[in-house]
């Protein structure tokens, strides 16, 4: 894993975000690392989630990022009461692992489909820059998967892995 300050390097460098700064924070029990940003033209969370674990690795540590208009400030640094509180009510997804079969293969398609690695279980499609064609491809792709028709509003619908995995089950 690497240290919160290459990761905002990595986000800061990143031609979309204005500034980038980078906090471990306590949601669940455990720690994760959650970056704020600020942004210069439109970019997802997860868009710059997976910028970064594909410029340090997929094991290097960045849990979530939060887009905001101002980074929140505290004492000179990233107030992480902040950020954890975006993560405690929705405001910032965290990356998680797929859990089962069924949404590793609804995970695997997505990020074939899409070209976006990884693809989390509760990453949102229009989040990765899902469109109606890759929404078509990646539609055909499962009924062909799962043996089983699946129409454009029930995928769009769903809006995750996970709920379409759900779905499919």
């Amino acid at each position: 894993m690497v240290n919160v300050a290459e990761i905002a390097d990595v986000l800061s460098a990143h031609p979309g975000v204005n500034r980038a700064e980078v906090a471990v924070v306590r949601h669940d029990g455990r720690d994760v690392t959650v970056a704020a940003v600020e942004l210069t033209e439109y970019l997802s969370g997860p868009v710059l989630r997976n910028h970064v674990h594909q410029q340090l690795g997929e094991d290097c540590g960045l849990n979530g990022v939060l887009v905001v208009d101002q980074v929140p400030m505290a004492d000179g640094a990233v107030d992480a009461g902040q950020l954890a509180a975006a993560v405690a009510d929705g405001r910032c997804t965290l990356f998680e692992d797929p859990r089962d079969d069924v949404e590793r293969r609804v995970a695997a398609i997505w990020s074939a489909q899409m070209d976006v690695r990884p693809v989390g279980a509760t990453d949102d499609f229009l989040e990765l820059g899902g469109d109606s064609l890759s929404a078509l491809g990646i539609i055909a792709a499962l009924e062909a998967e799962f043996d089983r028709p699946l129409d454009v509003y029930e995928f769009m619908s769903a809006s995750s892995v996970r709920r379409l995995a759900e779905m499919l089950r």
